[in-house]
């Protein structure tokens, strides 16, 4: 058998995530790349865009780029996404999972309940975490290609009341209720990077005195809580998920132990798998390396304190994910770059054509276009961002006026000089 037949074999065996079948380990990892409409509503992108990667052969869809809570959608920084805090989008959001589940293919939906301290500042909500806690990012450890000659520092959040963590458990919840009634398989807890949740999972960020800080037990008690507070209104045979991050990489942060003890707390109340990401916003270097988990030895750890199947991302070639699964280190393997670059990622390893495969460049165009509130786009694949046109098509008039800006605004922000004399003028000023 050949190496493209043994990773084939190995990737698209079944795999079962409580009462969901998956035809293979592929997935695609949640991203905020579905061009939403401005009210929160999917539009004719987000449906095309789902639909070309449900077609291409992926075992299971974690949609990202949504809010669940009503503090969540108005504190986003992206206004381009999707929102679960309201019956009213159920209906919008029922074309979502017919689209895909067309092609065979599950679909989770990945629940934000707030961006805590990554939110965006208003006088009307302030941004709130498990402790008055800021993010700063340092030059250093951004992302390739993203380009930025000083650290940036977010404002520091007040502590959240505990009225306010009760409130937002409630409210994903009710969120988890309207994704199953809008035939979503299953639902994701976004407990990762730097945001709310995620805030309460480490002693560097969580100073708390109170039940929900101090020892690894209190620290769990807010993911706790709102699984077994979602559990209960979805039933036993709907799948909820975690994302949570293996590893803060950062001087005082929490290593994989920590988080791993986090997260089997969270398994107990009635978690179906979990998602690794690796590091978070001040350490996002480290989600460059290809499954940074395994190569460090997070993985490991997580499937020594777990029971239910374990998911890592970062995964950039065919026959290392094949590996990862072979070796036990995973049973299934979250892409998201890849999938921009290449819908068909998933065929192409079926079918034996992984020669065929359209690379990631790696260039992170996409990420900085995200960052800059521009469409996001891919430079090894011209149709990501724009599957819901026909092909040779016309842009819509407003595309042809804001492309021009947005590819002059991309070609300065990426001059380091630029940067550089940026960088200077800001330290002069501060």
């Amino acid at each position: 058998m050949t190496d493209n037949a043994e990773s084939a074999a190995v990737l698209f065996a079944p795999l079962a995530i409580n009462k969901v079948a998956l035809a293979n380990r592929i997935v695609m990892a949640p991203m905020a790349a579905l061009s939403a409409r401005p009210d929160g509503r999917p539009s004719e992108q987000t449906i095309a865009f789902l639909r070309e990667r449900a077609k291409g052969g992926v075992g299971l869809i974690i949609l990202g780029g949504t809010t669940a809570t009503r503090r969540a959608y108005a504190e986003s920084r992206v206004k381009a996404i999707l929102r679960f805090d309201d019956d009213r989008f159920v209906p919008d959001l029922q074309q979502v999972t017919d689209a895909v589940h067309a092609h065979g293919t599950p679909i989770f939906a990945e629940l934000t309940a707030s961006f805590g301290t990554m939110a965006k500042p208003s006088s009307k909500l302030p941004l709130i975490a498990a402790s008055p806690k800021n993010v700063v990012v340092k030059p250093g450890r951004l992302p390739r290609g993203v380009i930025a000659p000083f650290e940036v520092a977010t404002p520091t959040p007040r502590e959240a009341t505990v009225e306010e963590i009760r409130q937002i458990a409630e409210e994903m919840a009710m969120a988890a209720v309207r994704a199953q009634r809008a035939g979503f398989d299953g639902v994701e807890v976004a407990a990762m990077m730097s945001y709310f949740l995620a805030s309460f999972l480490s002693p560097r960020s969580n100073w708390r005195t109170d039940d929900y800080g101090g020892s690894v037990e209190n620290r769990a008690r807010v993911l706790v809580d709102m699984v077994r507070l979602i559990r209960e209104q979805v039933g036993d045979s709907f799948p909820i998920g975690l994302r949570i991050s293996a590893n803060e990489h950062v001087e005082g942060g929490q290593g994989p132990e920590g988080f791993a003890a986090i997260a089997r707390h969270v398994e107990r109340a009635g978690l179906d798998y979990v998602a690794l990401t690796d590091g978070n916003y001040e350490a996002m270097d480290h989600m460059e390396t290809d499954t940074p988990t395994v190569a460090h030895g997070e993985a490991k750890i997580f499937r020594e304190a777990l029971s239910c199947p374990l998911i890592i991302g970062s995964v950039q070639i065919p026959e290392g994910a094949a590996q990862i699964v072979s070796e036990g280190h995973a049973d299934a393997v979250m892409l998201a770059r890849p999938l921009l670059a290449d819908p068909e990622y998933a065929n192409k390893i079926r079918d034996g054509r992984v020669q065929d495969i359209v690379q990631c460049d790696y260039h992170n165009q996409c990420m900085r276009r995200m960052i800059m509130g521009m469409p996001i786009r891919c430079t090894a694949n011209p149709r990501m961002g724009r599957e819901s046109r026909q092909p040779g098509g016309l842009p819509p008039v407003d595309r042809l006026v804001k492309a021009p800006i947005e590819r002059a605004v991309l070609a300065a922000s990426g001059s380091r000089r630029l940067m550089d004399v940026v960088g200077k003028v800001a330290r002069k000023r501060s």
